[in-house]
C-alpha cells in the first residue's frame, strides 16, 4: 500500500493542476523536443510516462494538512531539490522545470539536461550519477520541497 503524503491545500492544488496540465501537454512537449522517432524520443517518453504515473499515485494518496513543510517523496517538476556533490561535499539547490518555461532565475534546470534527467523521480537520499561533457559527477539528494 502506498504511504500517505501530507501537503497543505495550496501545494496540493498546484500539484493537481500540474498533473492535469502536463498530461494534456505531454505529446506536444515530446514532439517539440524530439520530432523524430528515435531512441532519444523513446527514452524521453518513458521518462515522462514514469513521472506522470508517480505523480498520479501521489495525488491519489495525499492527506491535506496545515501542519506540513511540503517535503515531497521524489523529485518532480517545479520542486526545489538540494543536492550534495559526493566528491566535493558542496551543496547546490535547483528547481526542475520544463524548457519551455523560459525560467533562468533561481538555478533552474530542465528535464532535458543531464542533471534534470538524473534527478526526475529520484528520492531523498538517492545518489545519482550525471554524465556531462566534462565527466561524470555524483550527487546525493538531501531534500525535496514542493513549491
Amino acid at each position: 500500500m502506498t504511504e500517505k503524503l501530507k501537503l497543505n491545500t495550496p501545494a496540493y492544488e498546484k500539484l493537481l493542476a500540474h498533473l492535469v496540465d502536463f498530461e494534456e501537454r505531454r505529446t506536444q512537449i515530446v514532439d517539440l523536443y524530439f520530432p523524430e522517432f528515435n531512441k532519444h524520443r523513446k527514452e524521453f517518453e518513458e521518462l515522462l510516462d514514469n513521472y506522470l504515473s508517480a505523480v498520479d499515485t501521489i495525488v491519489k494518496n495525499v492527506v491535506l494538512s496545515d501542519e506540513t513543510n511540503n517535503d515531497f517523496p521524489f523529485v518532480c517538476l517545479n520542486s526545489e531539490v538540494e543536492v550534495e556533490d559526493v566528491e566535493e561535499q558542496e551543496t547546490y539547490s535547483y528547481r526542475l522545470v520544463v524548457p519551455e518555461t523560459g525560467r533562468t532565475e533561481g538555478n533552474c534546470i530542465t528535464i532535458l539536461s543531464p542533471m534534470g534527467k538524473a534527478l526526475l523521480c529520484r528520492k531523498e537520499g538517492a545518489v545519482v550519477s550525471v554524465n556531462t561533457p566534462s565527466g561524470v559527477y555524483r550527487y546525493r539528494i538531501k531534500s525535496i520541497k514542493l513549491r
